[in-house]
């Protein structure tokens, strides 16, 4: 099934990439630094709902879009799940797994900023089979990455983070990461965390 879902959202990303120019109201609802768009203004810019979910999933994967107008698509995804909290298979949750697996290896430059981007923005889905695609990504080079990986964790509520958290501040000499992952153990370890 998740292999159904996977294809599927690659296909609808292909057709997305070739067919969803960056409009002039497109592109001024995406470049704003000061303000975020709304729901609503996304829907807008994209025509309706559904056309906005596709076009931002597909600016939010296309490494050739400029990397200020894809990382607020990443970031407007978090907008568009079908329930709360989102499930696995939606097409937002998807585009930002894709976005995670294809650049979780990167080192430098904007594809490392694509990358904390998008798990800045998957921990606020809190679907809890994320787990183990952050985990790995507690040992990344970048400290930015690693803080992100951590807040995304705290944000998906799930207490089985708590021991690779513990883990990584054995041995974390950053002091901002460290601190994040004392705020996560703080919040994961209370009674019923994230309420």
């Amino acid at each position: 099934m998740r292999i159904l879902l996977l294809a599927l959202l690659v296909g609808l990303v292909a057709s997305a990439r070739g067919s969803t120019p960056l409009t002039a109201q497109i592109q001024n609802v995406l470049t704003p630094i000061d303000t975020v768009p709304t729901q609503l203004e996304l829907d807008t810019a994209f025509t309706d709902h559904a056309q906005a979910l596709q076009g931002l999933a597909g600016i939010s994967l296309d490494d050739a879009t400029d990397t200020g107008i894809r990382l607020r698509a990443i970031h407007a995804l978090t907008k568009y799940c079908a329930g709360s909290p989102c499930v696995d298979g939606d097409m937002a949750h998807q585009a930002l797994v894709g976005i995670i697996q294809a650049s979780q290896d990167a080192s430098t430059g904007a594809r490392v900023v694509v990358l904390r981007g998008a798990i800045e923005a998957l921990g606020p889905q809190r679907v809890g089979t994320d787990l183990p695609l952050l985990v790995p990504l507690l040992e990344h080079q970048s400290r930015d990455v690693r803080a992100a990986t951590v807040h995304a964790l705290r944000d998906l509520c799930n207490t089985q983070a708590i021991n690779p958290l513990r883990a990584l501040l054995q041995h974390e000499t950053t002091d901002q990461v460290r601190l994040a992952i004392s705020e996560a153990l703080r919040i994961l370890g209370q009674t019923q965390p994230c309420q």
